[in-house]
């Protein structure tokens, strides 16, 4: 599984079927790498839209995505321990440090973490860990999904992007079973949440999932339970959907009657009872209904969503735009003409339609006439049938369907493109000053020793270079971080060399990025972007766009 390529559109973040008011401007806030939060929004966008991505490792909600299925993992309920083991021991290093920033990565070894869950949940996200998308906005899409998958209407948690991921462990101090209810208070309180919040959360986060007696062994509990499943005892008699049985048993004393957590034999470890009835049950009693539940556990969950660090900027909450531009490139043809190709999305409760159209704005306001796509292809999983969640494979998207489109540009005069359907319009720039070719970009191919190095190539309009000019390659990729499941991403750059000219434009390249080095270089999350001086910067994409492979044999073809 990967990410699709990074988009070379930056297009419009107002939509009208979106009515999202944004105090924030997303291309203006810039982190380390030189990615803002919009094209951080971009590539979550883009994943989401793909059902078999991150969403399908909780697809269904009682997947258990390990090798070994006797192991009795539920990887939705794991995703949602994560989410605040992670979160919680924010302002105990201090006011305004820690919180959601993939530090738990670091801390598997922690008895306040026991089980496998945090390095199989760090290692799943790992796949999909590049400069757009940090493992801490990864946990906050890990819990999205989740909760799509498993709550009756797939209702789908709004989303944020632009934590920073940490790069060492955090302080102790995630509260436990057998802690007393003021250590758990004061955990929540320098967390930001008060004693309502933290009976909130506990209930919200033991509606999935249960408790493993192979890794709590003193905590009794309801008989019946399944030995396949190293002894888990579930809260409540639906571990698999999200809703508000377990709180309708705990105060019913029914079923299950709120868990190993609540009725457990050692009452030490019943934390679960000390904290919901610490204010004779109040708060638990406003959580019956289903829709009282479900609006009370989203509000808490994006509250722990947001306990970031103080010097992390948080984009506004956002959803998926209805159309989106979900990969897009331009390249050289043989001849010298400039072709920009990619993939428009579209998503509805209904089918969107057979063709997407398209117009290609110039300067002056103009643009070149209507153009239309190929048709539309509906992506697996998608489709709404007898077998699937009403929602998109549960992820919250009806039916996506991709039109993929290739056109040669002529002159230099295009600026921008914008798709208009159903009421909806993207719009984007497109720069034909300085880009990437992916047709002449590939991974040399080493006999005997595996791949070797990299060759880029980037085009750039003849009339802005000079005979001195040395345009500035740059590459991001994954790299192995001790520790933690989780990589870090290495940053790499070279000088390229002028190789010739094609048509208006003149052909750089760079070889020197070696994925023999340490760290290697990573095809699955490697991105390039080329600069030339501090006015021209080409759009970043992704080497899973690059032409595969080149042997030494043919070589001086590539």
């Amino acid at each position: 599984m990967r990410i699709m390529l990074q988009s070379l559109l930056k297009p419009s973040f107002l939509l009208s079927l979106i009515p999202l008011v944004h105090a924030l401007d997303p291309k203006t806030v810039i982190d380390a790498n030189g990615i803002s939060l919009f094209d951080k929004i971009e590539e979550i966008e883009r994943q989401l839209l793909q059902p078999a991505t991150l969403n399908s490792l909780v697809l269904p909600c009682s997947l258990n995505a390990q090798a070994d299925p006797n192991e009795g993992q539920q990887t939705s309920a794991e995703w949602v321990r994560t989410v605040f083991h992670d979160c919680i021991t924010k302002g105990i290093a201090g006011p305004g440090l820690g919180g959601l920033d993939a530090s738990i990565g670091f801390e598997s070894d922690r008895p306040e973490n026991i089980g496998v869950f945090v390095n199989v949940t760090i290692g799943q996200f790992d796949q999909f860990n590049t400069v757009f998308l940090s493992i801490s906005d990864l946990i906050g899409v890990g819990l999205a999904d989740s909760l799509a998958t498993c709550a009756n209407d797939h209702r789908r948690l709004p989303l944020r992007v632009g934590r920073v991921d940490a790069t060492g462990p955090g302080p102790a101090g995630v509260p436990g079973p057998a802690d007393t209810f003021a250590f758990a208070l004061a955990a929540f309180n320098r967390a930001g949440f008060s004693q309502s919040e933290m009976i909130q959360a506990i209930a919200c986060g033991h509606s999935l999932g249960g408790v493993h007696g192979s890794d709590f062994p003193d905590i009794g509990g309801p008989t019946g339970i399944d030995p396949n499943t190293s002894g888990r005892k579930p809260f409540d008699s639906s571990p698999d959907v999200f809703d508000n049985t377990g709180v309708n048993e705990y105060i019913s004393g029914t079923g299950l009657k709120g868990g190993p957590l609540v009725v457990g034999l050692n009452s030490t470890e019943n934390s679960d009872l000390r904290i919901f009835s610490s204010d004779g049950n109040a708060t638990i009693k406003a959580m019956l209904t289903p829709q009282s539940f479900e609006d009370t556990c989203f509000t808490i969950f994006a509250k722990m969503m947001a306990t970031v660090p103080a010097a992390v900027t948080l984009s506004d909450p956002f959803q998926v735009r209805p159309w989106i531009m979900r990969e897009s490139h331009l390249d050289l043809t043989s001849a010298g003409a400039v072709q920009f190709s990619g993939i428009i999305s579209a998503h509805g409760a209904s089918t969107p339609p057979n063709t997407a159209t398209y117009v290609y704005g110039t300067n002056g306001g103009g643009n070149t006439g209507q153009k239309t796509s190929g048709a539309g292809v509906i992506l697996p999983g998608s489709s709404l049938s007898p077998n699937q969640p009403p929602d998109a494979s549960g992820i919250g998207y009806g039916v996506i369907k991709d039109y993929s489109f290739s056109d040669i540009i002529t002159g230099q005069g295009v600026t921008s493109l914008t798709v208009t359907s159903s009421g909806s319009t993207y719009s984007g720039a497109i720069n034909t000053n300085i880009f990437i070719l992916p047709s002449q970009s590939f991974q040399q191919q080493n006999s005997g020793t595996g791949t070797g190095p990299w060759m880029v190539r980037v085009a750039i309009l003849s009339s802005l270079t000079t005979a001195t000019s040395v345009p500035v390659a740059t590459v991001w990729h994954r790299a192995p971080q001790v520790g933690s499941k989780a990589s870090k991403i290495v940053i790499k750059t070279s000088n390229m060399a002028f190789e010739k000219t094609l048509g208006s434009y003149k052909i750089y390249k760079a070889s020197s990025f070696s994925s023999g080095a340490n760290p290697p270089l990573n095809q699955e999350s490697g991105h390039f972007r080329i600069k030339l001086g501090s006015t021209q910067t080409s759009a970043i994409v992704a080497t899973t766009l690059f032409k595969t492979t080149c042997t030494q044999n043919d070589i001086s073809l590539c």
